[in-house]
């Protein structure tokens, strides 16, 4: 009965203008920010709209009703979330006497009709696939809630990914009903399963159930302010940077430079900042992949956006929902910056997103702007670099992804009365 006809891709703040696409029988449709209502249109369904002028998440829902009034349908989309270009999604079928149980994914993406490649996990641990449309989920006690998670990789930067939690005392089965929260664990603290998390978490007050807990992989962003290379020198082909066991699943990482493309669009106008592949471990150190394996861009020191490209860069770190972190790197000559967003508007969006944030300094006398920003770990020689990023794998092996039920603003869930040796990732 209703859609969107504005989709707000990307990073979006201000005045915007919402659009929308009514059936006929709709006579007025509602439109709530945040569950607070903010407009009403009628035909021809369109509305400017104020987010604000610092970057945050949203949730945007518009409920159509009737000419009595009545509810004729609803639609939301998440505005500052990580949105996918490629949707996948999971079918559980109910296991045969004496079998095991079969998950069949499937999937639609608009850059590539099938995957590069694909993740499968179970309670976070890799699943072997032969035919992806005939997954064999691993034994397990039926009495326990399980985790059941497919990511894929569609290249171009685009994937996919597709959940199932199943099992319990209530043998409740979810596909889509979940949030993503990241929390810290302190030093020498563990996190108990997810059916011994209750009051761990809440909203408004409100207790929220865990439907499971995830370590697995972690999502690196480094930005990469033009003056920084020098940071990253030369390092030999074979080197790997040291990875702590609690990241055993690994690490991936890419590059992204504060020197956007504008590109105008119909309603307002793009910014595309140039960013690498994704590498792993298995591709050489950051130092060598940084240095040989990517092409740094040109830059011109008055139009660099660090900021914004701060704020970009947290959202690719929290694309898949895994372990994250964003790392900016700052030369020398870093004197001035062109973003719309201030240092502090950025880092607290990343902190609403639950990404932490670290800063690198590649100069002995920090850049003039560098204060702007929390303090720096310097990185000018191999052995601090190497240091540095043994300190950022050691932060993200204590990170863990707690799924609660129902759909949140991520900053919208706290720790309860009953968290203990844990504290929000932000």
């Amino acid at each position: 009965m209703i859609s969107f006809a504005s989709l707000f891709v990307g990073l979006v703040f201000g005045l915007v203008n919402v659009e929308l696409v009514a059936a006929p029988g709709v006579e007025r449709v509602e439109l709530f920010l945040d569950g607070r209502s903010v407009a009403e249109l009628r035909e021809p369904w369109k509305a400017p709209l104020d987010l604000g002028c610092e970057p945050a998440p949203h949730e945007l829902v518009a409920v159509a009703f009737d000419a009595k009034g009545r509810e004729a349908g609803r639609v939301r989309q998440w505005v500052n979330r990580p949105r996918a270009a490629a949707e996948a999604s999971l079918l559980l079928e109910p296991a045969a006497a004496g079998g095991s149980r079969i998950a069949r994914l499937s999937w639609r993406s608009l850059v590539a009709e099938n995957p590069l490649s694909i993740l499968v996990t179970f309670d976070g641990r890799p699943v072997p696939i032969g035919d992806p449309t005939r997954i064999e989920v691993p034994p397990h006690d039926a009495r326990q809630v399980h985790f059941l998670k497919a990511v894929l990789d569609f290249g171009r930067g685009v994937s996919a990914t597709a959940e199932a939690v199943f099992g319990g005392p209530r043998s409740a089965e979810s596909f889509s009903e979940m949030t993503a929260v990241t929390v810290r664990l302190e030093e020498g603290a563990t996190l108990p399963g997810a059916g011994e998390l209750g009051g761990w978490f809440e909203k408004d007050g409100v207790p929220l159930e865990v439907a499971a807990v995830e370590e697995g992989p972690g999502e690196v962003v480094f930005v990469c302010e033009g003056s920084s290379r020098e940071a990253f020198g030369s390092a030999p082909a074979g080197k790997r940077d040291p990875l702590p066991p609690g990241l055993a699943e690994g690490v991936g990482f890419r590059f992204l430079w504060p020197v956007p493309t504008m590109t105008p669009q119909a309603t307002m106008v793009a910014s595309l900042y140039p960013a690498s592949l994704r590498f792993t471990p298995v591709d050489g150190s950051v130092r060598f992949v940084a240095g040989r394996r990517v092409e740094w861009p040109e830059f011109d020191p008055r139009s660099q956006r660090v900021a914004d490209a701060v704020a970009v860069a947290g959202l690719t770190a929290a694309d898949r929902e895994r372990r994250r972190a964003v790392v900016l790197v700052l030369g020398g000559a870093f004197a001035r910056d062109a973003s719309f967003l201030s240092a502090s508007e950025s880092a607290a969006y990343l902190a609403k997103l639950g990404v932490p944030l670290s800063v690198w300094s590649a100069s002995k006398r920090p850049a003039p702007l560098a204060a702007q920003w929390p303090a720096a770990t310097t990185v000018q020689t191999g052995r601090q670099l190497d240091g540095a990023l043994a300190a950022l794998y050691g932060e993200l092996a204590r990170q863990r992804v707690v799924w609660v039920a129902g759909t949140h603003l991520p900053h919208t869930v706290e720790l309860g009365p009953l968290a203990r040796g844990v504290r929000r990732g932000r």
